[in-house]
């Protein structure tokens, strides 16, 4: 079953591509930093706009840093910070949607109150109220985004409990003795896996678009942090002097979110057994 699902992910063109991309972004992240050209926190004054060159590939901003160094430090700090939080959205939404479809009655009715309440406004809008109140800063961001993303898995993973709570296997491991928490650990868990699995990185794309969103004005990581999103609100002042800046930021945007988004879509159609279902009769 393993080696069928490989040789399915590996035969996609989306899968390949993205693993591509990913690998990349993660060699990146980890060793980045000991191919760096120049420190990219250090300013130099009289360096400042320069075009690119042999020793600033990408030139240099208003301070004089090198464009190059301050934008391959941003990807560990924009990735590792989308990961973190999006894990954190999928572990609180996920268990919040397992308890809602196990349990049901009460627990049930409050949770899917408090996600009718958080679903009548748009995530982003939220997001950006709580981070607005609580203030700038990547602590404050996490809370913000977990506050308001973790409604979608909860409802997929409450859906799915529902469907499969009363089935054979789980009424039998009931009646053994198991208790709620084992079933849920055992059995609940490995079939919300790879739905959690597939929402999570498709999500992640939104994740590191929201997150760069955010620090573009000023709610997130502070400078003189190199995150994608504060890059490009340095260069936007100085588009007609250096526009590689806000180039290079926006380019990586886009293939970091590519990148999970092809990941997610092969996931999806690999993983999926409705989807998989759908294709055999076709």
């Amino acid at each position: 079953m393993m080696n069928r699902t490989l040789k399915k992910l590996f035969a996609n063109p989306l899968f390949i591509a993205g693993s591509l991309l990913a690998l990349f972004f993660l060699f990146l992240s980890l060793f980045g930093v000991f191919f760096l050209p120049h420190d990219p926190l250090k300013p130099d004054i009289w360096n400042t706009l320069l075009e690119p060159n042999k020793e600033y590939p990408l030139g240099t901003d208003n301070l004089g840093r090198c464009v190059f160094s301050r934008l391959a430090a941003g990807t560990r700090i924009t990735l590792s910070t989308a990961l973190m939080i999006e894990l954190l959205i999928l572990s609180v939404g996920t268990l919040a949607g397992i308890c809602a479809g196990y349990f049901g009655g009460i627990i049930d009715g409050i949770i899917l109150t408090i996600i009718d309440i958080l679903l009548a406004f748009p995530g982003i809008i939220l997001a950006l109220v709580i981070a607005g109140f609580l203030g700038a800063g990547l602590e404050n961001l996490i809370i913000a985004f977990a506050a308001v993303f973790w409604v979608e898995p909860a409802r997929i993973a409450r859906n799915i409990t529902i469907d499969i709570k009363e089935k054979d296997f789980i009424l039998s491991s009931r009646a053994l003795g198991s208790s709620p928490w084992k079933i849920i650990r055992l059995h609940l868990l490995p079939h919300l896996f790879p739905n959690m699995l597939i929402h999570g990185t498709l999500h992640l794309s939104a994740m590191i678009i929201a997150l760069s969103s955010m620090s573009f004005i000023g709610l997130g990581v502070k400078p003189p942090a190199p995150e994608w999103g504060a890059l490009l609100s340095e260069g936007r002042l100085y588009m007609r002097e250096n526009p590689r800046m806000i180039l290079a930021a926006v380019l990586c945007i886009m293939l970091a979110a590519a990148c999970f988004q092809f990941l997610g879509e092969s996931l999806r159609d690999t993983l999926d057994p409705r989807k998989s279902h759908l294709r055999e009769k076709c």
